[in-house]
């Protein structure tokens, strides 16, 4: 999770709001302005979360109508960055983008305060998102390890081998953390071990080094991970079996040399030091000293048949696992890669607007024919959705207007115009397009946008009509009658076809990509709007 998905997470945290922190870091980084204050405005619009961007004046007055926590612009020595400040009577707690927090007094926070602040508040239409998979994988992993350790008590092992097995289970960790952070994924420990570099610390230096590879073929991450699982299994089994551990004593002697060597390549080759490769060299000394306890088992201990095979099948296991898996997370690595780049290019409003505009001006008037207009009357952004309630693929699309509608209902103008033949009124189709029209004529806009959305999530004809009835009103039909010719004579033939104010959507994009372009979309044309009016005006 990078730093400004952090600050954002933990700012919604403040405010009681849940969202995955995955998705989050996605959207985020996948915005075409990251890492500015549009992409994190356009974020929370993303997930439904009411916030507003302000300048304000810099004084205490201002600051104590504020909410208790948002996010604010700093002025710091390397520039203007984002902390998320928390107002503690009188003083405020900042967290910065290294998950770094300082507790400053008001005049301190005034004097370093840029005047731009991002304020959110927890609405019914937040999309909170509940981690039921992450809970589902905590559950097992945390079932995995109560079993692992319910089966070491059962077999009484001794303190020196508890020691020995709960070191090999944290060099584990520290070499997924490695493996993470030389793939650059920033975690919660690399970026506590690694942040920043400076004369004498960087990781990544010595990380791209030659004396990160092993034999010419183990990177240094690798090469941790598979040590320490090989361990951490071997331990495990011998201890289970009630074997000595006489084999993961003489390994841990043997790997003391390369541990020496890692600590001279750091200190006089490359002149720079990896906290988290010390931090296994650490380990490995501390398995080297309790192996030096246990001197005597290896000493007297006989290698048995049984001994050999649970040492060799652990770390055979490892290595065949390893050389499998590796490949794969480096592929789903360059993936990620590829998807973030792939979404920031595709939602470039640039690229989208230049496409737009390559097709044809269709005029979406029709003369004479009261249809179904939601959003805004007044906007300059209208978009004409030609659709049919019976069509499958038109159920995303007024997924996609609902979720307009409650994002930008001010900015947008939304046409449903309906391709139905209307020379069987007495067809189902007709009856409830007919209906539709009679509902938003009638009723209300809210009492259409219920019946279109039954309608178009599957219910049934039967239910539908008993819920939201029947219009025995024939000028609803002439309306249908103008539709339809008004999709003939423009050889709109299939339907879902969304108009962007006469033009057809590009084709390239996916139409729920939509939504991320409606802002920019609306801002487009009000500028087209103005110049069009200062042009008329001369």
């Amino acid at each position: 999770m990078n730093g400004l998905s952090y600050q954002i997470h933990q700012l919604l945290l403040l405010n009681n709001i849940s969202i995955d922190r995955q998705e989050l870091t996605f959207q985020i980084q996948s915005h075409p302005s990251y890492p500015s204050l549009h992409a994190v405005t356009g974020v929370l619009d993303h997930f439904n979360i009411d916030n507003l961007a302000l300048d304000i004046p810099k004084n205490k007055e201002t600051l104590a109508q504020l909410p208790k926590s948002f996010l604010a612009q700093m002025n710091t020595d390397h520039g203007q960055e984002f902390s998320v400040a928390s107002n503690n009577d009188l003083q405020y707690t900042l967290l910065n983008g290294d998950n770094k927090k300082k507790v400053v007094g008001i005049d301190s926070f005034l004097n370093q305060f840029g005047g731009i602040i991002i304020a959110v508040e927890k609405t019914e239409m937040v999309e909170e998102t509940k981690a039921h998979s992450n809970f589902y994988r905590n559950t097992l992993i945390g079932a995995f390890f109560v079993l692992v350790f319910g089966l070491l008590i059962l077999s009484k092992p001794s303190v020196l081998s508890t020691l020995f097995f709960v070191i090999s289970l944290l060099g584990i960790f520290i070499g997924l953390t490695l493996k993470k952070q030389e793939q650059g994924v920033e975690t919660t420990l690399g970026k506590a071990f690694c942040s920043g570099t400076s004369e004498f610390k960087d990781c990544n230096a010595v990380f791209s080094s030659k004396g990160a590879q092993v034999f010419g073929y183990f990177k240094l991450s690798d090469l941790s991970f598979i040590y320490f699982t090989g361990l951490t299994l071997s331990v495990f089994l011998l201890m289970l079996f009630g074997e000595n551990l006489s084999f993961p004593y003489l390994v841990s002697f043997i790997a003391f040399p390369i541990t020496l060597y890692s600590i001279y390549y750091q200190y006089v080759v490359l002149k720079s030091w990896c906290l988290l490769c010390l931090s296994v060299v650490a380990l490995i000394w501390a398995q080297v000293a309790l192996s030096i306890f246990g001197f005597g088992s290896i000493y007297t201990a006989s290698f048995s048949i049984n001994t050999t095979a649970l040492f060799a099948f652990s770390f055979i296991t490892v290595l065949v696992l390893w050389n499998s898996i590796a490949p794969q997370l480096s592929t789903l690595k360059d993936l990620k890669d590829t998807k973030l780049k792939y979404f920031k290019f595709k939602r470039n409003f640039g690229l989208f607007n230049t496409l737009l505009n390559q097709s044809k001006t269709i005029n979406t008037h029709i003369k004479d024919a009261p249809e179904i207009v939601f959003g805004n009357n007044e906007s300059p952004l209208q978009i004409t959705i030609i659709t049919n309630p019976f069509c499958g693929h038109c159920k995303a699309v007024h997924t996609l207007v609902e979720n307009i509608l409650n994002k930008f209902k001010e900015n947008v103008n939304i046409t449903i115009r309906f391709s139905v033949n209307p020379d069987a009124p007495e067809s189902d189709l007709v009856k409830i397009t007919s209906r539709l029209l009679e509902l938003y004529h009638q009723d209300s806009q809210d009492k259409c946008l219920e019946a279109m959305h039954h309608i178009y999530d599957g219910m049934s004809p039967e239910l539908w009509f008993n819920e939201f009835g029947t219009t025995q009103n024939k000028d609803y039909v002439q309306i249908l009658d103008k539709e339809n010719k008004w999709c003939e004579d423009h050889n709109i033939n299939f339907t879902p076809e969304i108009l962007i104010n006469g033009k057809s959507f590009p084709k390239e994009y996916d139409r729920s990509d939509l939504l991320f372009f409606i802002e920019d979309l609306y801002e487009s044309c009000c500028v087209t709007s103005l110049e069009d009016t200062l042009h008329a005006t001369h």
